[in-house]
């Protein structure tokens, strides 16, 4: 009977971790937003939590993208942004590992492809 409990007691602490970190997950995920603290970041290992000026955002590598279909935001965009607009931003736990079509462009050209969402706070 003890062990039964001590079961009980483990499945329902594994349940309420599960549950509150899923919600937890679930604030930082608007516009690709990410926490920048250890631990509390959910960007795919692919990406990078970067700050963009007033808000961290999940960044793929330079040159790389989440998916083929470049005008569904959800999946990815990019930001108008000076410095930032050759970078791909994407939800968290969103892998990045498609080359955009000119992986080795400039800042003008690099990604270009991959549409801006101007909805988005930097």
């Amino acid at each position: 009977m003890k062990m039964l409990l001590n079961f009980a007691s483990l499945l329902l602490l594994t349940t309420s971790l599960v549950s509150s970190s899923t919600i937890q997950e679930k604030r930082w995920d608007d516009c690709g937003t990410c926490n920048p603290i250890s631990g509390q970041n959910f960007c795919d290992i692919s990406t990078s939590c970067i700050n963009t000026g007033s808000k961290y955002h999940c960044a793929c590598r330079a040159g790389y993208k989440a998916s083929p279909n470049n005008n569904d935001v959800k999946k990815q965009f990019r930001l108008e942004m000076p410095n930032y607009e050759f970078l791909v931003f994407v939800p968290v736990k969103t892998p990045c590992n498609l080359l955009c079509d000119n992986p080795f462009g400039g800042p003008g050209t690099l990604c270009s492809e991959v549409q801006e969402h101007n909805e988005c706070t930097v």
